[in-house]
């Protein structure tokens, strides 16, 4: 899977064929055209065209990729072995519903730390400004990369690994 940050603190997956895209919390109509669009903001906002949108609480099997929303904007998605939580907001209430998570993609750091650290990742993914700032209430240092590859085998056993993705 290759994760890159796609602009407007959304993310954007490539994972067997199929483009996967987060809506940042100040997205605007894009040229981007994912396969599935995760619906991650408040608000209104111009959505860019895409083949499939989930907005919401409900599960969801696309093209071979298994995605559960949780709570308004927070999925729980599953590609390539891995297990993903995408978080926009950290709500105590869906604690339960994320267990046995290899990665969290988080966009805002209001709570975030003390929310992963219930969580137990093993990867943690934001974008630059949210990465340092987590990082540092974390403990642990922030790998700078403009996109990261990542399969089952490259998520740590034990620890925490945060990545900072930059546009």
């Amino acid at each position: 899977m290759i994760i890159t940050l796609a602009g407007h603190n959304s993310f954007k997956f490539q994972t067997g064929g199929l483009t996967i895209a987060t809506e940042g919390p100040e997205s605007g109509a894009s040229r981007m055209k994912p396969d599935i669009l995760l619906r991650t903001a408040h608000g209104k906002v111009d959505l860019p065209d895409a083949g499939f949108v989930v907005e919401g609480p409900g599960e969801y099997e696309i093209q071979g990729v298994e995605i559960q929303g949780i709570a308004p904007f927070t999925y729980v998605m599953k590609a390539e072995d891995l297990r993903i939580a995408i978080v926009s907001e950290a709500n105590v209430k869906i604690l339960d519903k994320l267990n046995r998570i290899d990665i969290v993609f988080v966009t805002q750091t209001d709570g975030a730390a003390s929310f992963i650290r219930q969580i137990e990742p093993r990867m943690v993914i934001a974008p630059q400004a949210v990465a340092h700032t987590i990082a540092k209430e974390l403990g642990a240092e922030a790998e700078t990369m403009d996109k990261v590859t990542i399969r089952k085998k490259d998520v740590p056993s034990s620890g925490l690994t945060c990545v900072c993705l930059t546009a």
